[in-house]
């Protein structure tokens, strides 16, 4: 999505990692600035992981992390990992 959008094919929903550079450089430009997301897009955070029958200890760490993070949503910063 985000090559299409840099080719002028029409504008995408992109995650902030996957633009930025792009939109350092002049390569993207943001179209709709006041908008946020909602639904599926904006209320709730995946973690992806390789399947197996179990989860890792710490792939569940790093869930429980996640949980506990943005028990109070999205508008909170997580602290730093290190």
């Amino acid at each position: 999505l985000r090559d299409a959008a840099i080719e002028g094919v029409g504008i995408a929903l992109l995650p902030d990692f996957s633009a930025q550079s792009a939109l350092e450089t002049g390569r993207l430009v943001e179209v709709l600035p006041q908008w946020r997301s909602t639904g599926a897009f904006g209320d709730w955070l995946y973690a992806i992981r390789p399947y197996s029958a179990h989860a890792s200890r710490v792939s569940q760490v790093f869930v429980d992390y996640l949980r506990e993070v943005f028990s109070d949503g999205f508008a909170s910063t997580p602290p730093a990992l290190i």
